[in-house]
């Protein structure tokens, strides 16, 4: 489910950019956070994906704090959100009690999976729904899971942190083109076709 405007800008109002975010957390979980961020420096053709944006995201993600991909995802998308200040703005919530009615309505597979991660434009209005993990982590999982006889095609990555970096980055892309190409956004923006 998708959650209207009002409820995901009220929720995003009370997120915190990944520095504020991790800052609150255990020593060991933010070790981790940390070292995940510091792995994920953008290369020449991802900040120029980047650098190309005209359009305002907001981008709210429900975390659990402990989680090794919620780190690696969090940290990409503070990544993403760092290296285009002015048109991706990042903020995350724990997955606890605090946030129950977002946790509950916002579960995959009927499970509180994390990360859950939603893509809005400038208004809040959402455009997309990612969670729980990213398709080269599955492919990984599915790889030791299943054995040598596993139905997994695609080969592991070269470096499966960098990876997931692309797929959110990718997610992100995707949703940029969709506000880019919007029609009632390129109305908003003075944007005849």
């Amino acid at each position: 489910m998708l959650h209207d405007a009002e409820f995901l800008k009220e929720h995003f109002d009370q997120g915190l950019p990944m520095e504020p975010f991790v800052s609150m957390l255990p020593m060991d979980q933010q070790a981790t956070w940390s070292q995940r961020y510091s792995q994920l420096e953008l290369d020449e053709e991802q900040q120029t994906i980047l650098d190309s944006f005209t359009r305002d995201m907001k981008i709210l993600s429900i975390t659990g704090p402990w989680c090794g991909d919620c780190a690696l995802q969090g940290a990409a998308l503070a990544r993403i959100a760092d290296a285009c200040p002015e048109h991706v703005e990042v903020r995350f919530l724990p997955r606890d009690e605090s946030y129950a009615e977002m946790v509950v309505t916002s579960m995959i597979n009927a499970g509180t999976r994390v990360p859950v991660t939603f893509l809005m434009a400038e208004d809040f209005e959402a455009c997309a729904r990612i969670g729980d993990r990213t398709l080269s982590r599955y492919r990984s999982m599915a790889r030791k899971a299943l054995g040598p006889d596993s139905p997994v095609l695609a080969p592991p990555p070269e470096d499966p942190v960098r990876e997931v970096l692309q797929e959110v980055l990718d997610e992100v892309e995707r949703v940029q083109w969709m506000l880019r190409l919007s029609p009632r956004l390129r109305e908003l923006h003075g944007e005849n076709q």
